[in-house]
């Protein structure tokens, strides 16, 4: 029996990414990078753009300062904001040339964000320790704590940072539960820091919403190692943060530093609503899936008279698409739960705020008979509205999915425009239009030379064999030198897909892509601009970002992995392999059963209550296949010691292990030279 390759064929699910934290990312920054000064053409229009926006209307600012306790100043929870310390060396006044405007005033809204605040008598915030807030509801004995960040460190400092801030409770600062609001790392990554922080009470509950295992698993496995280097772009893991790299993160300033972890719920609220109570303290929670997660829950805390929102609002227009790669959003089912909390609990007047996994919270003023909170969530809920009904609107009027970007951009409603909360740092009208009409109709047009396309080398060479490179090239420099950035690139792309090894041509779309991001306002368009640009002058791909996270990896659904070994399946060597065979997988502490059939160069695989007949069956507790997955033993030793047992013919594993494909994250997005 060929054990070595049993092993392989179990550690070749290893590579589970998700979103990108800082300390991976600032061991990746080894370029030393600095970008090029922004162009005249990019200075004007960032100009022209700063003169047609509200600058009168601070109440952001105003809201973000409302309710603070005490601000960081050098302690360990204000690491992040420390590494954006150049926004603070500059003039108030100042708008830096080579950064859009917009986007410049939403990071120094999240730079001004740093402490732990009040949002009302029992609610406190963390905010500014890291991209998402962490909320803590005072119980009858100690905290609640609600999204522990994303980081171990992160969230163990913000603990200690609010400890020494709020009253302790007979005598104590207990941590009577945790909840998670949604399945995405920077709402759970931190939770070890809290488990482990002393202070959490024995067997206290940590609440998620239904499906939040997996649907955590299922974002970030079969499709997780293209996430990580797509993610590179969307976050611009080797750029400075400098105002020629990353300013914002857009739903916060940046990341923290450190460990993604995962204490595991102990309930999972399965019913669409659930009343929950931890240490005397009632929480609403209602589940509102396939809005900005497929598994996400909000909070109405009753005694507190507020409502948690958890990421269904925030200061800014979210993602119905997000660059690194997810399930596309449903933006029509957002306006629904929006319009449901607004009826349910603002306009009936059951709350005194509104506070979120992200920005500051939204009050009422008791002085005016102004509904504050209602007004903001109408135009949260109207901003998702309108980019679905009009992107389809237009596609049923025939406009394609490459052009309703650029045609809903013309019609967007100036109240939207005169609001800050509804620009689109993190998704754009652009982008989230296509993304509503891929949901509903596809990626294809019907133009029937899309039915079939040439691949992307191939129909770039036939523009630059049909007009040549010298007159591609003197026609991309002429749009260049007219500020045409997004045309001179159209033109540099294609000479650069059909000849990478040329400097020239890559420096060129390295410039136009640059001056691009300068000017752009999503936080996404900017980084992905400004990456591009890296990659193409230094002909460097960095390593994508894994998470490398043993209690994401502990908690994956074995029907996963198995899903994802699917997936390394290569065809070709299957086929030459002639491949046909079925195995078993057993988890005898879990009860659990799997079957497989390899067949047709394809693999599939279901849970099943009782194992058919197989050619092998391997029997191993999920425990022990999470340490093997890790490299903390190995397969051989286990059989050895018989703790795992492969019944039937053990080589079909080491077979089917050799046609397993690895993947690195080091792919190529724009052509990378071969010389």
């Amino acid at each position: 029996m060929k054990k070595s390759l049993i092993a392989l064929s179990i550690t070749a699910v290893v590579g589970l990414q998700t979103l990108p934290h800082s300390a991976q990312a600032d061991e990746m920054n080894s370029l030393d990078y600095q970008g090029k000064p922004a162009s005249a053409h990019t200075v004007t229009a960032n100009k022209a753009l700063a003169k047609t926006l509200p600058w009168q209307d601070t109440t952001a600012f105003e809201r973000t300062q409302k309710g603070l306790i005490a601000e960081f100043g050098t302690h360990a929870a204000g690491e992040l904001k420390n590494r954006f310390q150049y926004m603070a060396e500059m003039n108030v006044d100042e708008l830096p040339s080579s950064v859009n405007p917009s986007i410049w005033r939403q990071g120094m809204l999240n730079y001004a964000a740093g402490g732990l605040y009040q949002v009302t008598d029992g609610v406190y915030q963390i905010r500014g320790a890291d991209l998402s807030n962490m909320t803590i509801y005072r119980t009858n004995n100690g905290y609640v704590i609600h999204d522990p960040l994303l980081s171990k460190e992160a969230a163990a400092a913000s603990w200690e940072f609010a400890k020494q801030h709020l009253p302790a409770i007979n005598g104590e600062h207990k941590i009577t539960g945790m909840i998670y609001s949604h399945m995405h790392a920077d709402h759970f990554g931190g939770s070890r820091g809290v488990f482990e922080s002393g202070d959490f009470v024995k067997d206290a509950p940590i609440y998620a919403p239904k499906d939040f295992i997996k649907e955590l698993a299922d974002e970030n496995v079969i499709g997780g190692t293209a996430m990580g280097r797509r993610a590179n772009y969307q976050y611009g893991t080797t750029l400075e943060n400098s105002t020629t790299g990353i300013v914002d993160n857009a739903l916060g300033l940046g990341t923290s530093r450190g460990k993604v972890t995962l204490v595991a719920p102990t309930v999972e609220i399965q019913e669409r609503e659930a009343s929950i109570t931890i240490d005397g303290l009632e929480f609403h929670a209602i589940n509102m899936p396939g809005a900005e997660a497929p598994a996400e829950i909000v909070l109405y805390v009753p005694e507190y008279r507020s409502l948690n929102t958890a990421e269904l609002t925030y200061d800014g227009m979210h993602n119905i698409y997000t660059f690194r790669g997810a399930k596309v959003r449903d933006a029509l089912i957002w306006t629904k739960y929006l319009t449901e909390l607004k009826l349910r609990f603002v306009d009936t007047g059951l709350v005194d705020n509104i506070h979120a996994a992200h920005s500051a919270p939204v009050w009422n003023d008791a002085s005016t008979e102004v509904n504050e909170i209602a007004e903001y969530m109408t135009l949260q809920r109207d901003n998702y509205g309108f980019v679905h009904n009009q992107a389809m609107r237009l596609a049923n009027h025939g406009v394609t999915i490459s052009d309703v970007g650029r045609e809903i951009e013309k019609i967007v409603p100036q109240s939207q425009l005169d609001t800050w909360h509804t620009n689109g740092y993190h998704g754009s009208y652009s982008h989230n239009a296509r993304a509503v009409v891929n949901l509903y109709l596809g990626y294809h047009d019907m133009n029937p030379v899309n039915t079939n396309p040439l691949q992307t080398q191939e129909k770039s060479c036939v523009y630059v064999e049909a007009a040549g490179e010298d007159a591609l090239y003197k026609a991309g420099m002429k749009h260049f030198d007219n500020g045409n950035y997004q045309e001179s690139s159209q033109l540099f792309n294609d000479l650069v897909q059909c000849d990478p090894n040329n400097f020239t041509y890559r420096n060129a779309l390295a410039d136009s892509f640059e001056q691009q991001g300068y000017q752009s306002e999503t936080m996404a368009w900017r980084n992905s601009y400004l990456q591009g640009a890296v990659e193409l002058r230094t002909g460097k791909i960095e390593p994508s970002i894994k998470l490398a996270s043993a209690d994401v990896i502990a908690n994956t659904p074995t029907g996963m992995f198995l899903d994802f070994i699917a997936v390394k399946l290569n065809a070709e060597k299957a086929e030459a392999a002639g491949l046909n065979f079925n195995l078993g997988l057993i988890h005898p502490d879990l009860d659990e059963r799997y079957y497989a059939e390899v067949s047709n160069a394809n693999m599939a695989n279901i849970q099943v209550d009782q194992l058919p007949t197989t050619d092998v069956t391997l029997e191993i507790s999920k425990a022990d296949l999470t340490k093997v997955v890790l490299g903390q033993v190995t397969l051989e030793e286990l059989l050895k010691s018989g703790e795992a047992k492969v019944k039937g013919n053990g080589e079909l594993i080491g077979k089917l292990a050799a046609t397993l494909d690895e993947f690195d994250g080091m792919f190529e997005i724009l052509p990378m030279p071969t010389k």
